[in-house]
Protein backbone atom coordinates (compact mmCIF):
# COMPACT_ATOMS: atom_id res chain seq x y z
CA UNK A 1 0.00 0.00 0.00
CA UNK A 2 1.28 3.44 -1.00
CA UNK A 3 1.16 6.44 1.01
CA UNK A 4 -2.22 8.14 -1.45
CA UNK A 5 -3.71 4.56 -0.33
CA UNK A 6 -3.21 4.60 3.35
CA UNK A 7 -4.45 7.90 3.08
CA UNK A 8 -7.60 7.17 1.75
CA UNK A 9 -7.92 3.81 3.40
CA UNK A 10 -7.90 6.06 7.28
CA UNK A 11 -10.12 8.07 5.36
CA UNK A 12 -12.92 5.75 5.12
CA UNK A 13 -16.13 4.78 7.56
CA UNK A 14 -15.26 2.63 9.95
CA UNK A 15 -18.05 -0.06 11.10
CA UNK A 16 -18.26 0.22 15.04
CA UNK A 17 -21.63 -1.79 15.24
CA UNK A 18 -19.57 -5.56 16.46
CA UNK A 19 -17.45 -3.48 18.43
CA UNK A 20 -16.94 -4.64 22.25
CA UNK A 21 -16.47 -1.89 24.92
CA UNK A 22 -13.34 -2.64 27.40
CA UNK A 23 -14.53 -2.17 30.88
CA UNK A 24 -11.47 -3.33 32.72
CA UNK A 25 -9.41 -0.36 33.89
CA UNK A 26 -5.96 -0.05 32.92
CA UNK A 27 -3.41 -0.48 35.18
CA UNK A 28 -1.99 2.89 36.36
CA UNK A 29 1.52 3.28 35.13
CA UNK A 30 4.43 5.97 36.20
CA UNK A 31 6.87 7.33 33.99
CA UNK A 32 10.40 8.54 35.35
CA UNK A 33 13.27 9.83 32.98
CA UNK A 34 16.36 8.87 34.14
CA UNK A 35 20.35 9.75 32.66
CA UNK A 36 22.57 6.56 31.94
CA UNK A 37 25.97 6.50 31.58
CA UNK A 38 27.07 5.53 27.85
CA UNK A 39 28.41 2.21 29.11
CA UNK A 40 25.42 1.69 30.31
CA UNK A 41 23.31 2.63 27.88
CA UNK A 42 24.64 0.61 25.34
CA UNK A 43 24.50 -2.45 27.23
CA UNK A 44 20.37 -1.58 28.01
CA UNK A 45 20.24 -0.81 24.18
CA UNK A 46 21.97 -3.95 23.48
CA UNK A 47 20.33 -6.51 26.19
CA UNK A 48 16.71 -5.69 24.81
CA UNK A 49 18.09 -6.03 21.38
CA UNK A 50 19.53 -9.54 22.47
CA UNK A 51 16.08 -10.26 23.99
CA UNK A 52 14.14 -9.24 21.24
CA UNK A 53 12.26 -6.12 23.70
CA UNK A 54 13.04 -2.59 24.23
CA UNK A 55 15.40 -0.89 26.81
CA UNK A 56 11.94 -0.48 28.30
CA UNK A 57 10.86 -3.89 29.78
CA UNK A 58 14.80 -4.71 30.05
CA UNK A 59 14.46 -1.60 32.97
CA UNK A 60 11.09 -2.39 34.36
CA UNK A 61 12.48 -6.42 34.46
CA UNK A 62 15.44 -5.02 36.26
CA UNK A 63 13.11 -2.55 39.09
CA UNK A 64 10.77 -5.57 39.46
CA UNK A 65 13.43 -7.91 40.53
CA UNK A 66 15.52 -5.35 42.70
CA UNK A 67 12.23 -5.07 44.59
CA UNK A 68 11.81 -8.85 45.28
CA UNK A 69 15.60 -8.93 46.28
CA UNK A 70 14.81 -6.27 48.93
CA UNK A 71 11.60 -7.91 49.98
CA UNK A 72 13.28 -10.94 50.80
CA UNK A 73 16.56 -9.65 52.35
CA UNK A 74 16.64 -9.80 56.01
CA UNK A 75 18.63 -8.51 58.76
CA UNK A 76 20.75 -11.31 60.61
CA UNK A 77 23.62 -10.68 63.52
CA UNK A 78 26.66 -12.86 62.86
CA UNK A 79 29.39 -13.09 64.82
CA UNK A 80 32.42 -10.32 62.56
CA UNK A 81 35.08 -14.03 63.00
CA UNK A 82 32.41 -16.10 61.45
CA UNK A 83 31.83 -13.53 58.22
CA UNK A 84 35.44 -13.03 57.88
CA UNK A 85 35.79 -17.22 58.17
CA UNK A 86 32.41 -16.69 54.91
CA UNK A 87 34.59 -14.48 53.24
CA UNK A 88 37.76 -15.80 53.10
CA UNK A 89 36.07 -19.67 52.18
CA UNK A 90 34.54 -17.82 49.48
CA UNK A 91 37.73 -16.03 47.87
CA UNK A 92 39.38 -18.88 48.08
CA UNK A 93 37.05 -20.87 46.20
CA UNK A 94 36.73 -18.47 43.71
CA UNK A 95 40.73 -18.37 43.22
CA UNK A 96 40.50 -21.96 42.70
CA UNK A 97 38.05 -22.07 40.24
CA UNK A 98 40.18 -19.55 37.81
Amino acid sequence: MNRDEAIQAAQEPIDWSGAEVETTPRKVTMVYSTRLPDDLSRWLVEEASRRGTNPSVILRELVAEGKRAAAEDRMITVRLSDLHRAINHAADGTARDR
